[in-house]
């Protein structure tokens, strides 16, 4: 049996950029996410910027990728890649997490 790692639901990726390099991060890291929908049916991509940070020369943002059968490891492989072909320098490296979600036994209640 595999584990909830294995084929995580949810996959939480952040990193820190120059302010300066915003607008560029932006449009190439909304694109890889389009390109990445489009070959993975179904999943969800979001991109997050941190709002409790008062630095005006670094941000932080989120990438959030999520899919109702879990991220496949064709899915994992896809992003890796489209990782790799970012312009070097754009962001800095990146920290990830999965997780997955948490159910009781069927019959239990909370």
């Amino acid at each position: 049996m595999r584990s909830p790692a294995d084929n995580p639901a949810s996959l939480f990726i952040y990193f820190r950029l120059d302010a300066s390099q915003a607008s560029q991060a932006l449009h190439r890291l909304a694109a890889m996410q389009d390109e990445l929908r489009a070959r993975h049916p179904g999943l969800q991509a979001r991109l997050l910027a941190r709002t409790d940070n008062q630095d005006v020369t670094e941000h932080t943002w989120m990438e959030i990728y999520e899919h109702p059968q879990g991220l496949s490891s064709a899915f994992l492989a896809d992003l890796q890649s489209a990782v790799r072909s970012l312009p070097e320098g754009l962001i800095a490296p990146r920290h990830t997490e999965s997780f997955a979600e948490l159910r009781l036994p069927c019959g239990q209640v909370a």
